[in-house]
């Protein structure tokens, strides 16, 4: 094991990155050789090979039937729908090719990518969860539209990364058990929670940040176990009450109107420097619990001994997954979920001891492989007995590292790297990087990546303006159902559907007036971004123990950025100042 930290230039952007004695001993346990990508640019590479929520109109090619696909129709793709798919109608093993020695690896698997079959969506074979038909990466559920990313949850629409809940519309980021949740972030365990972020076992509540244990409050930033606030002062409920019909959130301009004083009250508050909860020593990153030795990790529970990852539950020893659960020994890949050593999986679950391989399940032993199921000492689909797959593997290795394969800005890629980006199956605008490292188009050209010029999207076919449309839910009829609407943001037109219109009068929200693709957006720029900044604690209160002169003197690792006029404190501060 190397016992020194060494200092690396990224192959990709030039910047020093370090790998540490700890990273080495990782690498050298699951046999791949140290990355040449800093951390960021390995997580933009992953994500460039993830398409969320781009949808497109296809056709399944073995029954003919109409599906949505994350798959644009100039993909080149054959596509089934899922339970075409899962079944045993067709053969992948039927795409097997020898590997060619002549050839860069990569550009021969980018082929093989191409001649197998893709589900439309990915999703479970209609078994594990039902009626679920519009949603991508969702998994036993039931009665769901319109989702991503996720699984165990029933009555929900719009949402996006999901551990569980019902009765869900407009959320991203929910952990836990929820139940009648509109316009949350992160949040977990909790009742008619509306307009809220990073709150947990609250009730009947709107605009809540930070809160704990709360029931009947309004506007509120940081409470634990309060009831009848209004930013962050106490009432009594008849007071309470006056106020927040006063509000009247039965209509979209009082909803504005309540969104822009929250967002003004929030900015007066400090800031805890991170939202990690219940864990052991050893975490940086950002909504972290129950946890130990994390390192810029995001969106994390229940894990140790992982880093460079984001959205994972119950994974150990995992370096550089995204999207991932149940997980051990994996590196540089997205949903490996069931798997141990998943080395540059996409796709591929429940798996054992894999290399680059895109959509296998539940295999063992196989090396460039696309849509084998319950295979074992495969490479490039074809079935090898053991003793030929162990003596051809460390030969296709080698050729890996002797013939690289060079993208279009001359940079090589050897065995232990990521997919090329330039190879991805997705514009780079349909894709969750454009989210989290977002480029223009000239710029993603510039790069060599492809560029998606034909979203699907209607515009200029709407009914009914936005100006049209009732200011409060209690004047919406069954007639909105038959209009066609337009976002305010992008124009795009959109439609209610009648389970959504049932929500709305439930909850008494007001139609809204984006689509559903810009309402994403917005939730999205609320949160902090996927990166860290080291920064020292702003108290300057003199009261505080083991406060200097010039304040407190402890230092973090935070995702709040030093240009944002917020004040963030460390843990001990930020407890004093708030309770």
């Amino acid at each position: 094991m190397n016992s020194q930290t060494q200092t690396k230039s990224c192959a990709h952007c030039k910047n020093d990155f370090t790998i540490e004695p700890e990273d080495f001993s990782f690498y050298e346990k699951i046999k791949v050789p140290p990355p040449t990508f800093c951390p960021l640019c390995r997580k933009e590479r992953r994500m460039a090979w993830r398409n969320d929520m781009s949808l497109y109109n296809r056709t399944c090619e073995m029954c003919k039937k109409s599906v949505i696909s994350i798959y644009a129709p100039d993909s080149g793709l054959t596509l089934y729908c899922n339970k075409c798919w899962w079944s045993d109608q067709w053969d992948p093993k039927s795409c097997a090719r020898e590997y060619d020695f002549s050839r860069p690896f990569f550009s021969q698997f980018r082929e093989l990518v191409t001649s197998v079959p893709h589900m439309a969506i990915v999703n479970d074979d209609g078994i594990a969860s039902v009626n679920c038909e519009y949603t991508h990466d969702w998994w036993f559920s039931k009665n769901c539209y319109m989702c991503f990313c996720g699984w165990k949850a029933e009555n929900s629409m719009y949402c996006y990364f999901v551990l569980a809940g019902k009765d869900m519309m407009d959320c991203m980021n929910i952990k836990s058990k929820n139940e009648f949740l509109y316009e949350v972030i992160r949040c977990a365990t909790s009742y008619k929670l509306m307009y809220s972020e990073h709150s947990k076992d609250c009730i009947e509540s709107y605009f809540l940040v930070n809160c704990l244990n709360c029931s009947n409050c309004f506007m509120c930033d940081g409470l634990r176990g309060q009831k009848y606030c209004f930013k962050n002062e106490q009432y009594s409920e008849e007071e309470y009450k006056k106020i927040l019909e006063s509000y009247k959130l039965d209509t979209y301009s009082g909803v504005q109107r309540a969104r822009k004083e929250f967002d003004e009250f929030v900015a007066t508050q400090p800031k805890r420097y991170a939202r990690n909860f219940h864990n052991d020593a050893n975490i940086t990153g950002e909504e972290i619990s129950y946890s130990k030795n994390l390192k810029v990790c995001f969106s994390a529970k229940k894990s140790e001994n992982c880093r460079y990852s984001d959205f994972f539950t119950e994974d150990k020893d995992c370096y550089d997954i995204l999207t991932t659960g149940l997980a051990s020994e994996c590196y540089e890949g997205l949903v490996m979920d069931h798997s141990q050593l998943n080395r540059f999986g996409l796709f591929a679950v429940k798996s054992q001891d894999i290399h680059y391989s895109h959509h296998c399940h539940n295999c063992k032993y196989v090396f460039g492989c696309v849509g084998l199921r319950n295979a074992s000492y495969c490479i490039f689909n074809k079935q090898y007995t053991k003793e030929e797959y162990e003596a051809l593997v460390p030969k296709i290795i080698e050729q890996m590292n002797s013939m690289p394969y060079k993208d279009s800005r001359g940079i090589e890629y050897r065995y232990g790297e990521f997919y090329p980006v330039e190879l991805s199956l997705f514009g780079y605008n349909e894709t969750v990087a454009n989210k989290h490292f977002p480029l223009s188009k000239e710029e993603i050209l510039e790069k060599g990546y492809r560029y998606q010029e034909h979203m699907q999207r209607t515009t200029g076919k709407e009914t009914l303006s936005p100006d049209k449309i009732p200011e409060s839910i209690n004047d919406v009829d069954e007639s909105i159902l038959n209009e066609v609407l337009a976002c305010v943001e992008c124009n795009r037109n959109y439609k209610i559907v009648p389970n959504e219109l049932i929500f709305y009068k439930k909850m008494v929200v007001p139609i809204p007036r984006k689509c559903f693709y810009c309402r994403h957006d917005t939730r999205f720029a609320r949160q902090n971004p996927f990166r860290l900044w080291h920064r020292q604690c702003m108290c300057r209160n003199k009261l505080h123990q083991n406060h200097l002169d010039i304040g407190c003197p402890s230092e973090f690792e935070t995702t709040w950025a030093p240009e944002l006029a917020y004040i963030v404190l460390c843990e001990k501060c930020y407890q004093a100042e708030k309770y």
